[in-house]
């Protein structure tokens, strides 16, 4: 029979254990966990001992060790989705392996052999610095980087198996190779220079349909710089592989500029280009009278009517041009006049209109040459030169007193 002070001391021992299973749990997230054996193999099947494994799940972390038969266990929660890294000092992966879903079961997970590539890379005059280089698998970037000024490149540790290596560089031929990396190799990759045809068609958009702009220049930026012809066309050399930019700029119009990426085929490109917005101003006349109305017209860049263009009369706004650019402007204080237009932002150029009076206007001489023409015109007055200036009347009477004063004194 029990004693009780034995009975007391086995249900605390039990509920010390319980306590300990609970913490245990919960640490682990508290939910399920499930023991998942990890075998680690290389491609001949044969298990790797002492691969350190580095095991991690949403809000938790574990590691292992493979024994002498290649295997570990590792507890994670179940369900989880688990990445275990490998570490060993001949064997590596290039991607951790992952689990989706864990549970008890065991996986395999496959090594390789720890290889590197050494590649020299150059073309027909010597080794080629900083080209790109792309190792790849699967269609994936396993390994990338440039070559340094020896034309070299050098790759990290990658697992041994087969890769297709890609080298390239603005103005040459992009290479592609199938290369087997198993160990530490090296290889060699030899780059050829190209360029390639880029026709450039240059069109004014305004138009329907639009209209060749000849005389524009094309300039792909430190390439090359040329100027269409009567067809808006003009063909550039450009290298291979290139990323460059396209400008188009000519008098009148606004520039055009985009990124181009020239390829390793003849390419073809249009660009739009549209003439500087202007407004030009013209006045049927210069002068009016004052108290009438003289007529403006306004135009655009492209010599159309600019309607609904806001007019100015001596900085004051006095109306808008109607749908055919035209405006009449009654002009009432004589003197002169500033007259311009603005429609959309843009200013036009200014006219002057001078307003004379309905009596005969501002000119004093003009006014009294009309209005009182002499009765018998003076030759002299237009034939005569500087030199033999002729007798006005009162000259001629100065030279009858001087005649009669002589004949007295006699």
């Amino acid at each position: 029979m029990l004693r009780v002070p034995e009975v007391l001391g086995a249900l605390l021992v039990l509920s010390l254990v319980a306590g300990a299973s609970a913490g245990v749990t919960v640490a682990q997230g508290g939910g399920e966990t499930v023991t998942v054996t990890v075998a680690v193999r290389d491609r001949a099947g044969n298990t790797i001992s002492n691969a350190d494994l580095d095991v991690e799940w949403d809000g938790g972390s574990t590691t292992a060790t493979t024994a002498g038969n290649g295997k570990a266990f590792v507890d994670v929660p179940a369900g989880a989705e688990v990445t275990i890294r490998v570490t060993h000092p001949r064997y590596v992966r290039n991607n951790p392996y992952v689990i989706d879903s864990a549970a008890e079961r065991e996986v395999d997970v496959q090594v390789y052999r720890k290889s590197t590539v050494r590649l020299e890379v150059s073309d027909d005059d010597g080794s080629v610095a900083d080209a790109r280089v792309r190792i790849q698998r699967g269609g994936l970037d396993i390994e990338t980087g440039r070559t340094g000024p020896n034309g070299v490149f050098e790759s990290d540790t990658v697992e041994a198996g087969r890769y297709t290596v890609v080298v390239s560089k603005p103005g040459y031929y992009t290479r592609e190779k199938p290369l087997e990396i198993d160990g530490d190799i090296t290889n060699r990759v030899a780059l050829r220079r190209g360029s390639v045809t880029v026709g450039v068609r240059v069109i004014d958009p305004h138009f329907d349909p639009p209209q060749a702009v000849s005389g524009a220049t094309v300039t792909l930026t430190d390439v090359a710089t040329e100027r269409t012809g009567r067809s808006g066309n003009v063909s550039v050399t450009a290298p291979v592989n290139t990323e460059t930019t396209l400008r188009v700029t000519r008098d009148g119009y606004r520039t055009a500029e985009r990124d181009l990426t020239v390829g390793e085929e003849a390419t073809n490109v249009s660009v739009g280009i549209s003439r500087t917005p202007s407004v030009t101003l013209e006045s049927a006349n210069e002068r009016v009278v004052a108290g009438e109305r003289v007529v403006l017209t306004a135009t655009n860049a492209y010599g159309e009517p600019a309607s609904v263009a806001t007019v100015y009369l001596d900085g004051e706004r006095v109306g808008t041009t109607d749908g055919e650019g035209e405006a009449r402007v009654r002009i009432d204080d004589p003197g002169e006049h500033t007259l311009y237009v603005t429609k959309d932002g843009v200013r036009s150029n200014e006219v002057g209109v001078e307003a004379i009076n309905a009596d005969g206007g501002t000119d004093t001489a003009d006014a009294t040459a009309t209005a009182s023409p002499t009765d018998e015109p003076t030759p002299t007055a237009t034939t005569t030169s500087d030199s033999s200036p002729g007798f006005t009347p009162i000259l001629a009477l100065l030279a009858i007193l001087l005649v009669a004063a002589r004949f007295a004194r006699r």
